[in-house]
């Protein structure tokens, strides 16, 4: 079947990682908290509520190409972070859109120095304006991820387009990279980036950056910076396929699946990587904040 979402790179049909064990009772399909260990605490504890051993896998994409696993049915479940290319999926006729599951957030990072002065921005646009104005090195990644399509709303909103712009390269850096080392890469050089919480405290869990602090993070639920989940099926799936599905995600979005979500990271980090659906963004703050010694520290304790 055509569509009009488009890949970058290969559809890794996966299965990226398998948990528990027995017969294969779901395939999920996800980017970043699949790769920070979200997906299996979740998938661990399911089976853990079920009668029978079974055994679940996850696939890693980024969103759209985890869109494509799903249509070309490498998946069961598509756990994305673009709205606007589900209802494509949706209005294409092949992916059913379910709602929530859980919320991540964007951040503006950068160095603590500041050298452009965004901590006194009025906003994230601003922000992003006196980086361009101060031509300070910013890292992107150019890989078609849910991170460069915001990344570029974000300049987008302030009347820039970097990437296209030839005198821009000297300051704006673009890369392929996976979160994990963008983030890593732009510490070590003392670059700014948009970053998503949950790699940013994930990162600080594993002592792998040091220098890098959060200037505008989301404060309510509608705010540009969200970075929420949403499930997605395949139109028309075998109907065991579709009550696996669905029975997954009634326990995730219910008080124990939530509680996983809520309490994931915490003890290691001291505050946690995602918000659940009642919470509707994270209220324990970074802005200001550092890593140190594995764990995310607020200005209160600097």
């Amino acid at each position: 079947m055509h569509t009009a979402v488009v890949s970058h790179g290969d559809v890794d049909e996966g299965p990226t990682e398998t948990y528990g064990q027995g017969k294969l009772l779901l395939r999920i399909g996800n980017g970043g908290a699949g790769a920070l260990g979200l997906i299996r605490a979740l998938a661990d504890d399911y089976l853990d509520t079920l009668p029978s051993p079974f055994s679940i896998t996850w696939t890693c994409n980024h969103s759209r190409n985890t869109q494509l696993a799903l249509l070309h049915d490498h998946i069961d479940l598509a756990l994305t972070y673009e709205r606007d290319q589900e209802e494509l999926a949706a209005k294409e006729g092949w992916s059913v859109t379910v709602g929530c599951v859980f919320h991540d957030h964007f951040v503006l990072a950068g160095p603590v120095a500041d050298p452009a002065g965004i901590r006194h921005a009025r906003n994230v646009k601003e922000g992003m304006q006196r980086i361009e104005e101060a031509q300070c090195l910013f890292h992107a990644r150019a890989d078609a991820s849910a991170t460069m399509w915001k990344e570029r709303a974000l300049w987008a909103a302030a009347r820039m387009k970097p990437w296209e712009d030839e005198e821009a390269a000297r300051w704006y850096k673009t890369s392929l990279l996976n979160p994990a080392d963008a983030l890593k890469s732009a510490d070590k050089a003392g670059a700014y980036l948009i970053t998503d919480r949950s790699t940013l405290l994930g990162q600080t869990g594993l002592r792998t950056i040091s220098k890098t602090t959060v200037f505008f993070e989301p404060e309510e639920e509608n705010d540009v910076l969200m970075n929420s989940c949403y499930a997605s099926y395949k139109y028309g799936a075998a109907a065991d396929r579709a009550k696996a599905v669905n029975e997954f995600l009634d326990y995730a979005r219910s008080k124990r699946g939530q509680k996983v979500m809520s309490d994931f990271g915490t003890a290691e980090v001291g505050v946690p990587l995602f918000a659940t659906l009642d919470e509707g963004f994270a209220r324990t703050k970074l802005t200001d904040g550092l890593p140190r010694g594995g764990r995310w520290i607020g200005t209160s304790s600097l």
